[in-house]
């Protein structure tokens, strides 16, 4: 669980020389949390105030970090340390203490615990609000929840159910059978006709949901009392609405669950994106995804199936890299018999393939003429003819598109049907290139290389140096470029440390070229900013090269008296 430092700064600070602060003793401290302690204008100590307004000098803290507000601090493996916060321009700020983080912790678990008692209520009020009899057991068949119409229904009340497995209630003939213990066998749903102990007969649809390793979380059942056989149509209907409700329930979790769990990103552009990726995704507009080579169409592509249609299969075509005497065949599959060559029970296409799933059609700008007029039609009537058939073939899926070209621009010059381009392009995506999002970059690298450290079980850092050359690299093969980088470094350096040295030939050289134009700008900053930077920069070279300022002043035509004093009130400004 990350959070950024300026969540929990304390801003309730005063700043002291050393020497000055038994000098003071007229100061109220009762306004302040911390006092910090500086000398030669470093922080040396950070003092706790008391509430009284004393300093507890006997806490004074000596062993601190000190952090920029934007960046992000671990909660999970935060193991009491002490962060003195500064801004881009190492101005104090405030303090981070073990007290911070606690206040921080319990406002949440506040916050959660009100959540968990509106839960519970509407849990309640849901068990409550019916005559039908719901129920939740756990994996094994315990009841851990039932509604209030079990006393009409068993003849017990709720609390004499409650820890009771449905095993032991069938054995001992309160009811028969079990819907609950069918599903949990055979990990399905389940719906059968239940007679009670009491004489009553019951529809009971039993529900498992399963965890990521497809074990029996919970088994929620309904059971409607159908004694009276004229009402079995309409209760069967408002069961099958009301599971209908919890699929939709359980679709919109999973949805929230997905959003943000497989796109790595930190810019604005990318959250711009994938905001819009999340309102459409849901639903089942076509989207055609555009960008250069490597920026991820793929992983995009996956990812909106996995929102909307991850219980089917995930199938990727590139049209670009099959011979279209091939394509075909490979699309819309073909009958025994339909050319030479062809097996004899014939092959289905990966169109039918991703039947209930999604189809990616990588390239789609590549995809032959002849072909085009064909995939409109899946499109439209949602169904195709194998090659050599005579028969459609009905098919439910999502179709994909992306493409690295302008396919407006091809319909231009005839090479793309106008009719499929206006089919497809009803949700158009564009991924920006890795160039035009730097801030993707360090997090991006990073994962990259945790995935591969732990792939060949090294534990590799990249050093300052080496993340200042992947920021000013343009990145022409963009994402996929990146994560090859970062996999060959990681394999072939010697040590754990990542350095300039261990970089391709093609970065170093970029590098030079960058310092060949003499100034670079890494990053967006005011005019005022960017002057002082460059005049600081300017100076400081001139006296390396020529050995003092006197002589650095004549080669940058200033007096020395300039240069002295604009020396120090840069590295003043800029420290």
């Amino acid at each position: 669980m990350k959070e950024k430092i300026a969540r929990f700064v304390n801003k309730k600070i005063i700043l002291f020389r050393e020497e000055d602060l038994n000098r003071n003793g007229k100061i109220n401290f009762k306004k302040y949390n911390y006092i910090i302690l500086t000398s030669n204008r470093l922080p040396q100590k950070i003092i706790p105030i008391l509430e009284n307004g004393n300093t507890a000098e006997r806490l004074a803290i000596t062993s601190f970090l000190t952090v920029k507000e934007n960046e992000d601090i671990d909660l999970e493996s935060y193991n009491g340390e002490v962060f003195l916060v500064t801004d881009d321009y190492n101005e104090i700020k405030g303090v981070v203490t073990n007290r911070e983080i606690i206040f921080f912790l319990l406002d949440n678990l506040k916050s959660i615990k009100a959540e968990f008692d509106l839960v519970k209520t509407d849990l309640d009020a849901f068990m409550a609000c019916s005559d039908d009899l719901a129920c939740i057991t756990d994996g094994s068949g315990l009841k851990v929840r039932i509604s209030s119409s079990a006393e009409k229904i068993y003849g017990l009340k709720p609390e004499d159910l409650i820890g009771k497995n449905v095993s032991e209630l069938e054995k001992n003939g309160m009811y028969f059978p079990s819907a609950t213990k069918i599903a949990i066998e055979e990990k399905k749903k389940v719906t059968v006709i239940q007679k009670t102990k009491t004489g009553r007969k019951l529809l009971v649809t039993a529900t498992p949901f399963f965890d990521k390793d497809n074990n029996i979380k919970r088994i929620v059942s309904i059971s409607k009392d159908i004694t009276d056989e004229e009402k079995l149509k309409t209760e069967l209907k408002q069961t099958k609405e009301l599971l209908q409700k919890y699929e939709e329930e359980l679709s919109s979790l999973r949805i929230a669950h997905l959003k943000n769990s497989e796109i790595i990103y930190r810019s604005k552009q990318m959250e711009r994106l994938i905001e819009l990726v999340n309102k459409v995704a849901p639903t089942e507009s076509t989207i055609l995804i555009y960008g250069e080579t490597g920026v991820g169409k793929e992983v995009l592509a996956k990812y909106i199936h996995n929102i909307s249609r991850s219980e089917g299969p995930f199938i990727k075509i590139n049209c670009g890299a099959i011979p279209e005497n091939l394509l075909e065949a490979e699309l819309f599959g073909y009958e025994k018999g339909a050319f030479t060559g062809a097996k004899s029970e014939g092959k289905p296409g990966l169109i039918e393939v991703a039947d209930k799933g999604t189809l990616l059609l990588d390239e789609i700008s590549e995809l032959p003429l002849s072909l085009q007029v064909k995939l409109l039609r899946v499109l439209q009537e949602k169904e195709f003819i194998r090659v050599g058939g005579i028969k459609p073939i009905k098919v439910d899926l999502r179709i994909i598109a992306a493409s690295n070209k302008d396919l407006k621009e091809l319909v231009k010059e005839g090479k793309f049907r106008q009719d499929l381009y206006y089919r497809l392009n009803v949700v158009p995506v564009t991924i920006p290139p890795l160039r035009e999002r730097v801030q993707d970059i360090p997090i991006l690298a990073y994962h990259f290389l945790n995935m591969y450290n732990e792939k060949y079980g090294h534990s590799k850092q990249l050093t300052n140096e080496v993340m200042e050359i992947f920021m000013k690299y343009p990145w022409p093969g963009n994402v996929r470029e990146l994560e090859n980088v970062i996999e060959r470094i990681v394999i072939i350096s010697e040590n754990d440390q990542i350095t300039k040295k261990d970089l391709p030939g093609e970065l170093l050289n970029q590098e030079e070229t960058n310092h060949s134009f003499g100034v670079h700008v890494s990053r967006l900053m005011p005019l005022k900013e960017a002057s002082a930077l460059v005049e600081y920069q300017l100076i400081k070279q001139a006296i390396e090269e020529c050995g003092s300022s006197y002589k650095a002043a004549e080669v940058l035509g200033v007096d020395q008296s300039t240069i002295i004093r604009k020396l120090k009130k840069y590295e003043s400004m800029l420290s």
